[in-house]
């Protein structure tokens, strides 16, 4: 079963490239980008867990739209150019970008039938970077690790957004109006199917996915952060002033009351969620600038970010 899809994803693949090679785009217009193409192709179907994707959208203008409710993902066809996703949020719909990772040096952009765009390095590497709109209207940015010397770190910027990330891992981005875009929790493969570790590290304004392979780690690899815009992180955010007074174990309590009482399908035992509400809450004193804290009710309950006030 593996097998045959994964023959029909590289057929679909290759025939994309050799549609291309016909036209006026600088996509896999030769013999050694299609055989880039289907090492990448080899590669994602190996390491990727099952995930149902959207409809495959429409090229226009250079890029490839495709609708999932009331979000648009344009993901471009030029590996210079970033990809645009609009949503709607609560002051109106908003346009997010995400930067493909520099780290990668990759060719123009190939639409696999399935709605995949495959960005293939432009040398025998194997190296590659894949982006696919889910049937949520997640993005999922997939890289391709080809060899042991290739960049095994690889940074996402969102212009406008700052990337935070909770004591417990979780990973948001946030801009200036609050509106909060959460990350998957990450994970790698190699093309044995074994899981290689990685994890995030947030330098700057820039997200980055570390991958640390071991002895045993079989190449290529694939690595993947996903940003989850039909499922953004909700919860309740206190002021600076409601931040200093849940520095105090009984109003930490009173808090977490509150936050279960808004939020009736979350179930939090206070009793342990207060002591965290009070560690969070010295910790965003002491912070420079002072920060307020953000709980989650989503991608996981009782979840405290420190976010600017």
């Amino acid at each position: 079963m593996l097998r045959r899809k994964l023959l029909r994803l590289i057929g679909s693949l290759t025939a994309v490239a050799a549609l291309t090679a016909t036209m006026v785009s600088p996509a896999y217009a030769d013999d050694s980008s299609v055989s880039n193409v289907e090492r990448v192709a080899a590669a994602i179907e190996a390491a990727t867990p099952a995930t149902d994707l959207s409809s495959p959208g429409e090229i226009s203008a250079g890029q490839l739209v495709t609708s999932v409710g009331d979000i648009e993902s344009a993901v471009p066809l030029s590996s210079d150019s970033a990809i645009v996703v609009t949503r709607p949020t609560a002051e109106g719909e908003q346009a997010a970008r995400i930067e493909l990772p520099d780290e990668v040096s990759v060719g123009d952009g190939v639409v696999a039938n399935d709605g995949t765009v495959v960005y293939a390095a432009n040398d025998d590497s194997g190296d590659a970077v894949a982006v696919q709109t889910l049937a949520d209207g997640s993005t999922r940015i997939q890289t391709v690790i080809g060899t042991a010397d290739s960049a095994h770190e690889f940074g996402y910027q969102m212009d406008g957004y700052h990337p935070y990330q909770s004591d417990t891992g979780e990973v948001v981005f946030v801009d200036d109006s609050g509106n909060v875009v959460p990350v998957g929790a990450p994970w790698a493969r190699d093309v044995s199917g074994q899981p290689v570790q990685t994890g995030y590290e947030i330098r700057g304004d820039e997200l980055f996915q570390v991958v640390t392979p071991d002895a045993s780690t079989v190449y290529p690899v694939v690595a993947d952060p996903t940003w989850m815009w039909a499922g953004p992180a909700w919860g309740m955010k206190l002021t600076r002033a409601e931040t200093s007074r849940v520095r105090d174990y009984a109003a930490a309590l009173g808090m977490c009351a509150t936050f279960t009482n808004k939020l009736p399908k979350v179930a939090i035992a206070c009793a342990v969620f207060g002591s965290y509400i009070v560690a969070q809450a010295n910790i965003a004193q002491g912070d420079s600038p002072k920060t307020c804290l953000f709980f989650t009710a989503a991608p996981i309950p009782g979840v405290i970010w420190r976010l600017p006030c």
